[in-house]
């Protein structure tokens, strides 16, 4: 199984619809909560939780983005600060198991369904990438 890392920007504002817990971003209050519903799987290194500055997106916040070498990379976006850590606490754990990150669409929650935003095929690595010829233009 390859350890998937769940990217979170730290720095995300609440929705003006959703009340701010105080002087926490709301991209930071989203991390809390992941690391709470994430706690067993993080403690045993299974998931890795990062905190990022930020991920461009700022229209459309709260951001993330989980990824593991050979698997498929998920961008979300609008992720609810402060409801939707379960539900990507729980994609984390699908995505985990399942081959090259391909979590059944049915399986994932509408909370996910809706966030996410782009998903990405995963890199291949050096060696596996074909040799091609380019032709260079000489100056």
């Amino acid at each position: 199984m390859t350890q998937p890392t769940l990217f979170v920007c730290a720095l995300c504002k609440f929705p003006a619809a959703e009340s701010g817990a105080g002087d926490t971003p709301g991209g930071q209050h989203l991390l809390d909560r992941l690391t709470d519903c994430l706690n067993a799987e993080i403690s045993k290194g299974e998931i890795t939780l990062q905190s990022v500055r930020c991920m461009a997106a700022c229209d459309r916040a709260c951001n993330a983005a989980l990824s593991a070498p050979g698997k498929l990379t998920f961008i979300f976006n609008n992720l609810s600060p402060s409801q939707s850590a379960p539900d990507l606490a729980e994609f984390c754990r699908q995505y985990a198991t399942a081959a090259n990150g391909k979590v059944p669409y049915g399986l994932r929650s509408p909370a996910i369904k809706q966030a996410t935003a782009y998903v990405l095929p995963p890199l291949l690595a050096e060696a596996a990438i074909p040799e091609r010829n380019v032709s260079r233009m000489a100056h």
